[in-house]
Protein backbone atom coordinates (compact mmCIF):
# COMPACT_ATOMS: atom_id res chain seq x y z
CA UNK A 1 0.00 0.00 0.00
CA UNK A 2 1.36 3.42 -0.98
CA UNK A 3 0.86 7.02 0.11
CA UNK A 4 0.67 9.56 -2.74
CA UNK A 5 2.16 12.95 -1.84
CA UNK A 6 0.73 16.22 -3.18
CA UNK A 7 3.72 16.36 -5.58
CA UNK A 8 2.44 12.98 -6.96
CA UNK A 9 5.43 10.93 -5.76
CA UNK A 10 4.47 7.68 -4.03
CA UNK A 11 5.93 6.15 -0.87
CA UNK A 12 5.15 3.05 1.13
CA UNK A 13 3.62 3.78 4.53
CA UNK A 14 6.85 2.95 6.41
CA UNK A 15 8.84 5.37 4.23
CA UNK A 16 6.13 8.03 4.56
CA UNK A 17 6.28 7.75 8.35
CA UNK A 18 10.07 8.06 8.27
CA UNK A 19 10.02 11.40 6.40
CA UNK A 20 7.66 13.13 8.83
CA UNK A 21 9.38 15.64 11.10
CA UNK A 22 7.94 17.54 14.03
CA UNK A 23 9.20 20.81 15.44
CA UNK A 24 8.09 23.83 17.44
CA UNK A 25 7.77 27.36 16.12
CA UNK A 26 9.26 30.31 18.01
CA UNK A 27 5.72 30.81 19.34
CA UNK A 28 5.66 27.25 20.73
CA UNK A 29 3.24 25.69 18.23
CA UNK A 30 4.08 22.09 17.36
CA UNK A 31 4.04 21.35 13.62
CA UNK A 32 4.53 18.15 11.66
CA UNK A 33 6.01 18.48 8.18
CA UNK A 34 6.33 16.02 5.34
CA UNK A 35 9.02 16.76 2.74
CA UNK A 36 9.24 14.62 -0.39
CA UNK A 37 12.62 12.83 -0.51
CA UNK A 38 12.61 12.97 -4.34
CA UNK A 39 11.73 16.57 -5.23
CA UNK A 40 12.20 18.11 -1.73
CA UNK A 41 8.80 19.82 -1.87
CA UNK A 42 7.04 20.29 1.46
CA UNK A 43 3.86 18.34 0.89
CA UNK A 44 2.13 18.67 4.26
CA UNK A 45 2.40 20.94 7.28
CA UNK A 46 4.87 23.75 7.91
CA UNK A 47 8.63 23.28 7.69
CA UNK A 48 10.36 24.11 10.98
CA UNK A 49 14.06 24.95 10.88
CA UNK A 50 16.88 24.61 13.39
CA UNK A 51 17.32 28.20 14.61
CA UNK A 52 17.40 28.33 18.42
CA UNK A 53 14.97 30.54 20.36
CA UNK A 54 15.42 34.25 19.89
CA UNK A 55 13.70 37.50 19.02
CA UNK A 56 12.98 39.48 15.87
CA UNK A 57 12.30 43.19 16.34
CA UNK A 58 11.13 45.44 13.51
CA UNK A 59 11.48 49.21 13.86
CA UNK A 60 10.62 51.94 11.38
CA UNK A 61 13.52 54.38 11.05
CA UNK A 62 13.37 57.71 9.15
CA UNK A 63 16.33 56.83 6.90
CA UNK A 64 15.70 56.24 3.18
CA UNK A 65 17.46 53.47 1.31
CA UNK A 66 19.17 54.17 -2.05
CA UNK A 67 16.55 53.48 -4.71
CA UNK A 68 13.68 54.02 -2.23
CA UNK A 69 14.12 57.74 -1.50
CA UNK A 70 10.47 58.46 -0.77
CA UNK A 71 10.14 55.70 1.85
CA UNK A 72 11.31 55.19 5.41
CA UNK A 73 13.13 51.97 6.32
CA UNK A 74 12.34 48.89 8.37
CA UNK A 75 15.29 47.94 10.57
CA UNK A 76 15.05 44.29 11.57
CA UNK A 77 17.11 43.14 14.53
CA UNK A 78 17.50 39.42 15.16
CA UNK A 79 18.84 38.24 18.52
CA UNK A 80 19.65 34.71 19.64
CA UNK A 81 21.05 34.41 23.19
CA UNK A 82 22.98 31.56 24.73
CA UNK A 83 25.34 29.15 23.00
CA UNK A 84 24.93 30.60 19.48
CA UNK A 85 24.79 34.24 20.62
CA UNK A 86 23.84 36.26 17.60
CA UNK A 87 22.76 39.81 16.83
CA UNK A 88 22.15 40.73 13.19
CA UNK A 89 20.54 43.84 11.71
CA UNK A 90 18.91 44.01 8.27
CA UNK A 91 17.08 46.68 6.24
CA UNK A 92 13.92 46.62 4.09
CA UNK A 93 12.25 49.64 2.45
CA UNK A 94 8.89 50.60 3.99
CA UNK A 95 7.06 50.43 0.64
CA UNK A 96 4.12 48.16 -0.21
CA UNK A 97 6.36 45.29 -1.41
CA UNK A 98 8.72 45.81 1.56
CA UNK A 99 5.83 45.50 4.02
CA UNK A 100 4.84 42.20 2.40
CA UNK A 101 8.43 40.95 2.68
CA UNK A 102 8.63 41.93 6.36
CA UNK A 103 5.44 39.97 7.08
CA UNK A 104 6.84 36.93 5.23
CA UNK A 105 10.11 37.24 7.16
CA UNK A 106 8.09 37.21 10.40
CA UNK A 107 6.59 33.88 9.32
CA UNK A 108 10.03 32.54 8.37
CA UNK A 109 11.39 33.65 11.75
CA UNK A 110 8.53 31.98 13.62
CA UNK A 111 9.23 28.78 11.69
CA UNK A 112 12.94 29.03 12.63
CA UNK A 113 14.00 29.33 8.98
CA UNK A 114 15.89 32.65 8.83
CA UNK A 115 19.04 31.06 10.30
CA UNK A 116 20.24 27.50 10.58
CA UNK A 117 23.14 25.83 12.31
CA UNK A 118 25.97 25.14 9.88
CA UNK A 119 29.38 26.25 8.61
CA UNK A 120 29.91 29.93 7.81
CA UNK A 121 30.90 30.50 4.18
CA UNK A 122 32.71 33.72 5.13
CA UNK A 123 34.68 32.61 8.22
CA UNK A 124 34.67 28.82 7.88
CA UNK A 125 33.43 28.55 11.48
CA UNK A 126 31.55 25.29 12.04
CA UNK A 127 28.46 24.78 14.20
CA UNK A 128 27.41 28.43 14.00
CA UNK A 129 24.27 30.28 12.94
CA UNK A 130 24.22 31.06 9.23
CA UNK A 131 21.71 32.92 7.03
CA UNK A 132 19.19 30.73 5.18
CA UNK A 133 17.46 33.71 3.58
CA UNK A 134 19.47 36.58 2.12
CA UNK A 135 19.11 39.89 3.95
CA UNK A 136 20.45 43.36 3.28
CA UNK A 137 22.74 44.04 6.22
CA UNK A 138 23.93 47.42 4.96
CA UNK A 139 21.97 50.53 4.01
CA UNK A 140 24.29 51.37 1.11
CA UNK A 141 27.10 49.89 -0.95
CA UNK A 142 25.01 47.98 -3.45
CA UNK A 143 24.91 44.24 -4.02
CA UNK A 144 28.64 43.78 -3.35
CA UNK A 145 28.27 45.15 0.20
CA UNK A 146 24.92 43.41 0.96
CA UNK A 147 23.23 46.82 0.67
CA UNK A 148 21.16 49.06 -1.53
CA UNK A 149 20.60 49.96 -4.31
CA UNK A 150 19.50 46.53 -5.47
CA UNK A 151 16.29 46.84 -7.50
CA UNK A 152 15.64 43.07 -7.69
CA UNK A 153 16.23 42.24 -4.00
CA UNK A 154 12.59 42.22 -2.86
CA UNK A 155 11.66 39.87 -5.73
CA UNK A 156 14.62 37.57 -5.01
CA UNK A 157 13.94 37.35 -1.28
CA UNK A 158 10.28 36.48 -1.96
CA UNK A 159 11.50 33.69 -4.26
CA UNK A 160 13.80 32.39 -1.48
CA UNK A 161 10.93 32.49 1.02
CA UNK A 162 8.69 30.62 -1.44
CA UNK A 163 11.26 27.80 -1.55
CA UNK A 164 10.45 27.29 2.14
CA UNK A 165 6.72 27.37 1.39
CA UNK A 166 6.30 30.93 2.67
CA UNK A 167 4.24 32.94 0.17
Amino acid sequence: MFQTLTCNHKLCHACYSSIQSTGRTMGGVECTNVKCPFCLASTAGAEIGSCPDGTMDVDNIPTSLPGYGEYSTFQITYRVPGRYRLRRVAYIPNCEEGRKVVNLLRLAWDQRLVFSIGTSSTTGTENTLIWNIHHKTSISGGVEMHGYPDPSYLTRVREELAQFGIK
